[in-house]
This record gives structure tokens, C-alpha cells and sequence, in this order.
């Protein structure tokens, strides 16, 4: 879990270049080219075929080019792979003098030429009429254009199983669409007996379609990937993505690190940035690393631009003649366990928590008493200070379905396990900023209460075991809507009273002149159910103590012992940008603006506001409902979690999946193979080769009923196919054909699921027929476990070359997605 750099992917020489600003990208016959604003001798290429390079020369003039603000990344969905390009953004505002920009607008543009070429032109028109000042943030429709569609989807084969059994394996070209361990698996033997003709060549293998339920899918290399519904899909999820980066709050700079604090920063604060972010960045906050791969792997380093999803709100105000202010709430949200309020709770296996975010209050002051010179803020302040609170969901394992207003939640993983993941946690965040002041404000009764103790048992746990430094953590249990009740909010203060010894220990960043003055040791981690609404309002309360102590600590109070209200404007300017804050974070996570604004933002409770907060409770529950499944799979796509093809998965099966179900299958089917071949493979026999597929587990059949998984075994002397019993870890029965009664392998699409494009593209579900000339040997007893065998043969179902009556079983091989 600890922060990384992109170095260690990117050679360090190539950070002596500066931060490419802006492009101007042409469209050529190989692929785009972006040339540098800035330096336009230097260009970026992307090709067509995937090539990333930079290419140093004399400037190239193109009649036609638009200009973009950054380049987001580059991604490959099912017909096409995209270059996603920022092409509207607006200035946000300053933070020590640098530019702030948030993203409005971006495009996909695919890596190809007919299909760039019509979202190229329109880019063009766009550009042409922005002195109109209509400018459009949606992705051009036509950019998910791919020509003529083949035909896979008028495939509507209902549910039965299907196999393609055209082709022998033993033929050469047969090896080409298997991957080097399968093909190796089924290569002719001297110990196999394949049917061949008396010249050598392979014999006749024309299917049989006899049983009924059972069809052959006729597949030729016509047939092409592409379907109508195929495309419909690709442009809802280039649209979704294209939502994401526009409007989910994307922040960026050119010369200023947006994902660490000014603390981590230090140095950086005052001499400026004058290297590629990519080699500086935080990659636990760069939302588009993984996208943005080719760029630093293809030397397009100085184009690779880490945009922050998260918040910047910033706010000036004038606190006397002679001093003025400009405060900053920047919120970066953490990447790891990205995901919506409900597809994503509590912590993974590796620590990582659902919404975490780092907030960060900077507050920047010029005084003319100082400098004797006009008021400048954010170009070269005086003085300048830092504070940082985290939020996070309650780091262990734990779920809560959306179904309902008020859904409850429940502990899911065990005490030992739990308290190893948030040691975990505790651990990575100690290291990275200090000691943890743990605040939770969930109920200590009610609906609530089941994780709140968990989360005070799992603590005292990690503290009482020793994973975790005593000293290090101190747990606040502080049940907000039980002080608060009755609209009283200003009870709020009573915490933060609570928490002043640790306000004044913790302390704050300072930096004046040349160097810091002060730092800040340790951290507040406030959560509550959603670590949104009460969140936002604790850790607003507890910034504007800290702000008061800073004007204080600079000499620039009026009047201390009034607050801020000693100064008109400045508590409303606070109080407004921690308002909006709060919604940017709200709307990433639960898709409506923050619950308690309107105390957050005015310091009252109103009924107002209560109205606002059931209209937004509604909301959320539509939104959860209906729409948050597919933006957590495509955000799981754009962070690396998962395939293209989960995501279009998502849209059939209408939910998500957990990360870290991936890497649990991975490892349940990895000790499927072991215990299967420890069991049934008999004494002296070699393993050439074990995997995991899907079959009927019966003699002459095809259909697969349950998508259960099978292990197939090669050994130099039999092929065994094991029904495998994941909840038991156990082989329930199995199949084992000798190799010398082996008469014929044949294979070829095996289409079992007719609901998505890609259940109906052969080169992703195929499979293998074996077919025997002899009874198998069945076995019903192994020493410690019992089996009880189905695979009881019927009448032959297929013929041989020369009459010879034939059983066969059909495996089809398994994917991560099956």
C-alpha cells in the first residue's frame, strides 16, 4: 500500500524535460500526432497500431489541428482502442501562484482512421464556432462509428449449448487460436490414437447434430467481432467514461502537484516544479495512472498529466487594510478501492478503504506591512499553511446492500481477519503522515451499531495484539446523530472541544520565508457511515479551529477570542468552500450533493435543509439502484481492476464485482488443479498439463447445465476430467479415458451463453471434444473420500472413420469472466 512513484517505469533521464501544457493534435494516416504549444519541435505520435514515441525536429505545420489541454490516457475496449484527450477545461483558480484547472470536457478518439477521421472533423466544427461561446463537453456521438456490422448477434441460439466440431486438432492450423499450453496438451503422440487416413492426413470430422437441445454454430473467418449490440455497448461505456472525467470532478496543473499535501511537497512549495509530474507524483491519488501507461512506458512522459478527482475550492478575502487571505480546500480522493456508495464498503484484503480522501486546508497570506508593496495574494506570499484530515470507510471487511432507504450493514470477515486489515491500514497511513486520531461518528445503537462495535473491537484488537503501536492510535467514539438530535448542530463544537489538546499537539504546516517554520505530527481520520455528510460537517468544524489558531499564530487577529467572526466575510468564505467541498465528495461517491449543507454552509440548521436531505435520500436510492453497478465497473476498468469484457458483463448481469473476487477465483481454481490432481491421478503417471474448463460431466452430451468448474488433466498415459466441489474441496467424480483408447480431440467455438457479443465470439469460447473408442474406467472410492460417478455410458453417440461406435465428454475452456 505505500505510495509509489511512476520511476520505477520511466527512466529518470527523461524527467529533465518540462510539463508538456498544450497540444496541437493533427490526424495523419498512421495515427494522431500531438505537438507541443510550448516547444513545437517536440511531438508525441500515437499510432494506429498501438506504437507510442516522441519525436524531436523541426516544427510541422498542419492545416488542420485542434488544440487540447492534456492527454488523459489511452484505452482498448472491444472494437476499438481510444485516446481519451482533455478538449474544455476552466481555470479554478491559484494556489501559490500556480494555475488550478478543472476538466468540463473530453473526447474519445479512436485509434483508427476512418472512425478518427469523422470525430477528428468534428472536434474541427467544434473549435470553429467556440467564438459563439457554445461549447459542448459531450463526446461526439459518431466517435464510436465503426462501419458495417457482421452478423453474431442474429445468433439467438435461446439457451442451449452449442459446438463447432469442423476441425481436427491434429492438423497444424488447428494450434493457431490455443494458446502454446493447450495446443501443447493435444499435439499427436506416439501414445495417442488419432483417426488419420492411410496417407497421413487427418480424417473426416463432420459434426453430429443429433441430440436435441444441442446445435452447431457454423464459424468462418468472415464472421467479424462486431455486432450492433456490440457497438451499443462500447458507446454507453466510452459515454460513461467520458461522464467520469467531465463531470465527476477532475483537477489538474502544469506546474503544481495536486496529489500531495504542501508538507510532502515541501521544498516544491517555493521553488516550483520544473520536471514532469509523472516523476513526482502520488500515485495512490493520480486518478488516470493506469490509463496513462502507454504514455510513460512509449517515452510520452512529459504528456502523461496525473489529473486528481476529488475537489478544489478557493476563496479570498480582505481581514484588514493591510492583510489579505486566500483559503484553499483541496480534497484528493485515493484510487485504490475507488467505487460508488454502496458497489464499495469498509477495506479489501490489502487495506485499502472505500472513499478515502485527503483534504487539505492551505491558507496563503500577503501583508503590505511585510512587503510594502500592493496585495498580491497566491503570487508570492508571505506566509503560507497547511492542515490535513483524511476520511475513510471503517477499514475492515464489511458490506451493506443498497436495498432501501436504510439498508443494514454487515461484518464480514472474521475477527483475526478483520483486525489483520486494519493493521494494515493503521500501518501505511502511520508511516505516510503520523499518528491517527481515529473519529467515528456512526450510531452506537440502531441500524448502526453492528459496525461501529466491530470497528472499536477491531482497533482495540489491533492495539491489544501489538500489529499496531499504542501510541500511534487513539479511537473517538462520537455518536453524531445522537448529540445532535432535536437540530441542535452547534453541539458539534463539543467535539471539537474534546479534541483540543490534539488540535493544539497535531499542529499545522508553516512555511515562511525560505523554509518551514512548523509541521504538522499526526492526523484526524473522521468517518461515519458514508464518510460524506457528518464527515464533512466534523471535519469542517475541526479545520475552522485550526484556521482561528493560524490568524492567531500570525498576528493578524482582530480579536481572537470572537473567532472568525471578528472578520465579516471570512467565515462565510470558510464555510462555503467546505460546503462545496463536501458535494464534490458526496456526488462521486453517492451521486447527490452533501446531506447538512446547509449547516455546513450558513453554521444553522434549517427545515430547508431537511427537505433538501430527503429529496436527496430519495435520489440516492434511484441512483444506487439503477445506475451505480455500471459506473463501478467502468471506474473498476479505468483504475486497472478490471477487463473491458467485465464491464460489458455488468450490462447483462446488472451488478459489479469486488475486485478482489478476481484474485479469489484465481486462487480457488489454483487449488481446484492441486487437490484435484493430488487425488485421482494414479502413482507413477507424469502431469503434463492441468487447467480449469466447464463441461456436462456426462457422457455424449454438450449442454452444460451449471457453470461449475471441472479440472482436465493430461498425464503421459490418461486424460481425467474431475467434477470439483469448490464449497466441499473435494472431487465429487471424475473421468478418466486412457490415452490408448483416445480415437479423436476436435474443437471449436463452444457457444453456452447467448446474452452478451462476447458469449457469442468463437475466439473466446471454444473448447474441446474427446472422443473414445473403450469404456472408461469409472472409480467410486478413493482413500478418504467418496465419489459417486453419473458419467455412465450410453448408446454411442458418434462414428469413427470406419464405423467404430464412439463416446465423447466436451470441455470448454473456463475464462476469468465464466
Amino acid at each position: 500500500m505505500a505510495a509509489e512513484s511512476p520511476l520505477s517505469i520511466a527512466d529518470r533521464s527523461a524527467c529533465v524535460t518540462a510539463q508538456v501544457r498544450q497540444s496541437r493534435l493533427s490526424l495523419c494516416s498512421t495515427g494522431y500526432r500531438l505537438q507541443s504549444v510550448d516547444s513545437p519541435t517536440s511531438t508525441l505520435v500515437l499510432r494506429f497500431d498501438g506504437q507510442v514515441f516522441t519525436e524531436t525536429g523541426s516544427k510541422v505545420e498542419d492545416q488542420q489541428i485542434v488544440v487540447v489541454h492534456a492527454v488523459v490516457g489511452i484505452f482498448k475496449l472491444e472494437q476499438h482502442s481510444y485516446v481519451l484527450a482533455v478538449t474544455d477545461s476552466h481555470l479554478q483558480g491559484t494556489i501559490c501562484g500556480k494555475d488550478i484547472y478543472e476538466v468540463s470536457g473530453v473526447c474519445a478518439l479512436p485509434l483508427d482512421y476512418d472512425s478518427g477521421k469523422i470525430v477528428f472533423q468534428e472536434l474541427l466544427q467544434e473549435q470553429t464556432t467556440t467564438a459563439s461561446g457554445d461549447k459542448s463537453t459531450a463526446v461526439p456521438r459518431k466517435s464510436y462509428s465503426t462501419g458495417d456490422v457482421a452478423g453474431l448477434a442474429a445468433a439467438q441460439l435461446e439457451n442451449s449449448s452449442r459446438v463447432d466440431m469442423n476441425d481436427d486438432l491434429t492438423g497444424e492450423a488447428g494450434f493457431r487460436w490455443l494458446s502454446p499450453q493447450i495446443s501443447r496438451m493435444f499435439r499427436p503422440s506416439k501414445d495417442s490414437l488419432v483417426n488419420r487416413t492411410e496417407d497421413g492426413a487427418t480424417g473426416s470430422s463432420t459434426p453430429q447434430t443429433e441430440r436435441e437441445g444441442s446445435a452447431v454454430v457454423e464459424t468462418s473467418s468472415g464472421v467479424r467481432k462486431t455486432s450492433t449490440s456490440l457497438e451499443r455497448m462500447e458507446r454507453r461505456v466510452v459515454e460513461e467514461i467520458a461522464r467520469v472525467f467531465s463531470t465527476s470532478g477532475m483537477f489538474y496543473a502544469f506546474d503544481y502537484d495536486l496529489t500531495r499535501s504542501l508538507q510532502a511537497k515541501d521544498r516544491q512549495v517555493i521553488d516550483g516544479v520544473s520536471e514532469p509530474l509523472a516523476c513526482i507524483a502520488d500515485r495512490d491519488y493520480w486518478f488516470n495512472w493506469h490509463i496513462q501507461q502507454p504514455l510513460l512506458t512509449g517515452g510520452g512522459l512529459a504528456w502523461a498529466l496525473p489529473l486528481v478527482q476529488g475537489s478544489v475550492q478557493i476563496g479570498r478575502c480582505q481581514i484588514s487594510k493591510d492583510d489579505v487571505v486566500q483559503i484553499s480546500v483541496v480534497s484528493r480522493r485515493n484510487w485504490r478501492r475507488i467505487g460508488m456508495r454502496y458497489e464499495r464498503r469498509g477495506a479489501d484484503t490489502n487495506g485499502n478503504v472505500a472513499n478515502f480522501v485527503e483534504t487539505e486546508q492551505i491558507l496563503e497570506l500577503e501583508s503590505k506591512q511585510e512587503s510594502g508593496q500592493h496585495v498580491d495574494v497566491g503570487a508570492h506570499p508571505t506566509h503560507i499553511a497547511s492542515f490535513v484530515q483524511t476520511r475513510g470507510s471503517m477499514p475492515f471487511l464489511w458490506t451493506q446492500t443498497g436495498a432501501g432507504l436504510h439498508p443494514a450493514a454487515v461484518v464480514a470477515g472474521t475477527d483475526d481477519s478483520n483486525a489483520a486489515t486494519c493493521a494494515q491500514h493503521l500501518q501505511h497511513e502511520i508511516s505516510r503522515v503520523g499518528r491517527q486520531v481515529l473519529v467515528s461518528l456512526v450510531e452506537h445503537g440502531g441500524r448502526e451499531a453492528a459496525v461501529g462495535t466491530a470497528y472499536a473491537g477491531v482497533v482495540g484488537r489491533c492495539v491489544a495484539s501489538e500489529m499496531v503501536d499504542a501510541r500511534m492510535v487513539r479511537y473517538v467514539p462520537w455518536d453524531f446523530h445522537h448529540e445532535t438530535r432535536g437540530m441542535r448542530y452547534e453541539n458539534v463544537q463539543q467535539l471539537v472541544e474534546q479534541l483540543r489538546g490534539e488540535i493544539s499537539g497535531m499542529g499545522y504546516y508553516w512555511h515562511a520565508g525560505n523554509a518551514p517554520l512548523t509541521t504538522q505530527h499526526g492526523i484526524f481520520r473522521v468517518n461515519c457511515m458514508d464518510c460524506l455528510d457528518r464527515t464533512n460537517v466534523v471535519q469542517s468544524a475541526i479545520a475552522r479551529a485550526v484556521f482561528n489558531e493560524q490568524l492567531v499564530r500570525l498576528g493578524v487577529h482582530a480579536a481572537p477570542e470572537l473567532g472568525l467572526a471578528a472578520h465579516p466575510g471570512l467565515e462565510p468564505t470558510l464555510n462555503r468552500l467546505w460546503a462545496n467541498n463536501g458535494d464534490y465528495i458526496s456526488r462521486q461517491y453517492a451521486g447527490t450533493s452533501a446531506m447538512k449543507g446547509d449547516f455546513t454552509r450558513t453554521g444553522r440548521r434549517n427545515f430547508g435543509g431537511m427537505v433538501n436531505d430527503a429529496t436527496y435520500s430519495l435520489a440516492r436510492l434511484w441512483i444506487n439502484t439503477f445506475r451505480d453497478y455500471f459506473s463501478q465497473a467502468v471506474l473498476d476498468f479505468l483504475v486497472g481492476n478490471h477487463a473491458a469484457a467485465a464491464v460489458f458483463r455488468t450490462l447483462i448481469d446488472l451488478r459489479s464485482r469486488e475486485p478482489d473476487q478476481v484474485r479469489q477465483m484465481a486462487s480457488a481454481r489454483e487449488t481446484a488443479v492441486r487437490t484435484s490432481v493430488a487425488i485421482v491421478v494414479r502413482d507413477g503417471e507424469r502431469v503434463q498439463l492441468a487447467c480449469v474448463v466447464q463441461s456436462p460431466m456426462a457422457l455424449d452430451s454438450l449442454k452444460i447445465a451449471a457453470a461449475a468448474d471441472s479440472v482436465l488433466i493430461l498425464t503421459d498415459a490418461a486424460v481425467y476430467v474431475c467434477s470439483y466441489c469448490d464449497r466441499q474441496q473435494k472431487v465429487s467424480e471424475f473421468l478418466r479415458i486412457g490415452l490408448s483408447v483416445l480415437a479423436r480431440v476436435q474443437y471449436g467455438a463452444y457457444i453456452t451463453d447467448t446474452r452478451t457479443p462476447q458469449c457469442l465470439d468463437p475466439s473466446r469460447n471454444h473448447g474441446v471434444v474427446l472422443s473414445f473408442a473403450l469404456a472408461p474406467d469409472h472409480h467410486s472410492s478413493s482413500p478418504g473420500y467418496e465419489f459417486e460417478s453419473s458419467l455412465a455410458a450410453t448408446q454411442p453417440f458418434v462414428s469413427s472413420a470406419d464405423g467404430e461406435k464412439l463416446h465423447f465428454i466436451a470441455c470448454k475452456v473456463a475464462t476469468e469472466a465464466q
